[in-house]
């Protein structure tokens, strides 16, 4: 997480739409810049903590080698295969997409393809605007009863499915990632090999990977049945363009509709602009008002969350947060993460291990992320340059940073507790925090203190002598330097000896203010901590 909001910069290199900016905005510097090639982007990256493209720039790993204070990447839309994840990861930069924004367009765009192919759309329009009256040239065939392959079933594909049951099709579908139970009502399940042989229109929505790259290639044509038709929507280079055109000469396929290409723009000299039977677009696929509107605005919330708070949504190389999970999950990753970051600041030395207690009513399925926020949070200080969500685990198995995650029941008077519990020089601190009001992080517990603190921003701990004037004292000084308190929580051990400051300040303490305060005769020991 950022430190204060206005020092956010926001690099947007692609069009983005106006109500994203604005949402940007509010939370920082941005900088609309479009059109820039590797140098241009390596050039300009250094200083921004977020970068926003679409699929027009590439975000190589040359172009990142400066990028020291990037910490996320958003790609506003579903396909990733412009940015280099791996050499993201490296750094530790968040990748995210907005899956959800453009599936109901990118999928209704599948079906109209396929109606424009099976009843000649395209080249009826373009006789008629010619002068031309054929009817009888563009004879099509019904969609009723024929089979439709759907070849992966994820958000896209569920809803070409869905909608292909709607026009009465018999929808056969291949997805190795879903099981019956998963599949929309309606649609059956297949082997490749059989949707391959049964499909009268094949549509594909797989994402582009080195598993997927020229899926449909002459083999798994040659599978199909004769006179059947492809649709293609997803990404350029899942189809194998030259055996599609092969199959198509050959007459062994009837059709073909696209979206994406292989190269984009498509060639001027491309043999598929010159075949009748072949319907194309130019990658329209989210290109609708609402979807454009839809990526705008959750890749923009997507980011300001990333930033100020460190969740990760529809994260590629974290632990996966799904929009429906943030509201409930986002406050206790913040919790997690602020807890540790506290403890290892206020309580110095090598992190041997750590332990992660999740009390109450947490679900089950944040127990990974909420181990790699508490990773992130402790670790920050650790010298191995920035640690986020992203190589958390990977810094943590270098250092032999040992962690453990458990479920106990509830040991706190609070709906849910998160206890993290640090090995650091061979004593155990732990401190415990909940969230107040489902949005309002709090820390309950610092060893033997009990408090009632808010971990962020910048802050000064003390321990000190439980008597008077010692606050007086080091309120004067923050007073003469011009800082203010916005809150201040005193907690007192067992036995009323010793208590514990926790002051939030309205700006960070110097290295002699902090000598000062820890100079009053009853401060036994000061910290200036950032979380």
């Amino acid at each position: 997480m950022m430190s204060t909001m206005s020092s956010l910069k926001i690099l947007v290199a692609d069009d983005l739409g106006q109500e994203g900016i604005e949402i940007l905005a509010e939370a920082g510097e941005v900088t609309l810049k479009t059109g820039m090639d590797e140098d241009a982007l390596r050039d300009t990256l250094p200083g921004y903590h977020a970068l926003i493209v679409r699929s027009a720039t590439k975000v190589t790993a040359r172009s990142l080698e400066r990028a020291s204070d990037l910490v996320v990447v958003g790609r506003a839309g579903i396909g990733i295969d412009n940015i280099d994840v791996p050499a993201a990861t490296a750094r530790g930069i968040v990748v995210m997409n907005t899956p959800e924004a453009g599936a109901v367009t990118t999928g209704e765009l599948a079906i109209a393809l396929l109606v424009s192919m099976a009843r000649n759309i395209p080249a009826a329009d373009a006789a008629m605007k010619a002068g031309r009256w054929e009817k009888k040239a563009f004879v099509g065939t019904e969609l009723r009863g024929k089979t439709l392959g759907v070849i992966g079933l994820g958000r896209i594909g569920s809803v070409v499915a869905e909608r292909g049951l709607g026009l009465r099709m018999d929808v056969l579908a291949f997805d190795p990632f879903v099981d019956a139970e998963r599949a929309p009502v309606g649609v059956r399940l297949g082997t490749m090999d059989e949707v391959l042989a049964e499909s009268d229109f094949l549509t594909i929505h797989v994402p582009k990977s080195d598993a997927t790259a020229n899926l449909l290639n002459a083999e798994t044509i040659a599978k199909m049945k004769t006179g059947a038709r492809v649709i293609h929507a997803a990404r350029g280079g899942i189809v194998d363009e030259e055996a599609l055109v092969a199959a198509l000469e050959s007459g062994h396929l009837a059709g073909a509709a696209l979206d994406v290409f292989s190269v984009e723009p498509l060639p001027a000299d491309s043999k598929l602009r010159t075949m009748s039977q072949v319907v194309l677009t130019p990658h329209l696929g989210a290109s609708t008002r609402e979807a454009k509107r839809n990526v705008s605005l959750d890749m923009a919330n997507q980011i300001v969350l990333c930033l100020q708070k460190g969740v990760a949504l529809n994260g590629i190389n974290v632990p996966r947060i799904a929009p429906t999970q943030a509201t409930a999950l986002a406050p206790f990753l913040d919790l997690s993460r602020a807890l540790a970051s506290f403890l290892t600041q206020v309580k110095a030395g090598r992190v041997e291990s750590l332990r992660l207690s999740l009390q109450g009513e947490l679900p089950a399925f944040a127990s990974h992320p909420l181990e790699v926020a508490m990773l992130a949070g402790a670790l920050r200080n650790c010298g191995e340059g920035p640690v986020t969500p992203v190589n958390a685990e990977r810094i943590a198995d270098q250092l032999g940073v040992r962690r453990h995650t458990e479920v106990t029941t509830l040991k706190q008077d609070f709906l849910n507790v998160i206890r993290v519990e640090a090995l650091i020089d061979g004593n155990r601190h732990f401190a415990s925090g909940t969230v107040l009001g489902h949005r309002h992080v709090r820390l309950i517990e610092l060893d033997d203190y009990m408090v009632d603190a808010i971990p962020e921003g910048s802050m000064l701990v003390t321990f000190h002598g439980d008597e008077p004037g010692v606050v007086g004292a080091i309120g004067s000084i923050l007073h003469q330097n011009d800082i203010n308190i916005s809150r201040l929580q005193v907690g007192v051990a067992n036995g009323g000896v010793s208590a514990l400051g926790i002051w939030n300040l309205s700006s960070p303490l110097t290295d002699e203010n902090l000598r000062r305060i820890a100079n009053i005769e009853p401060v036994h020991r000061a910290y200036a901590v950032e979380v």
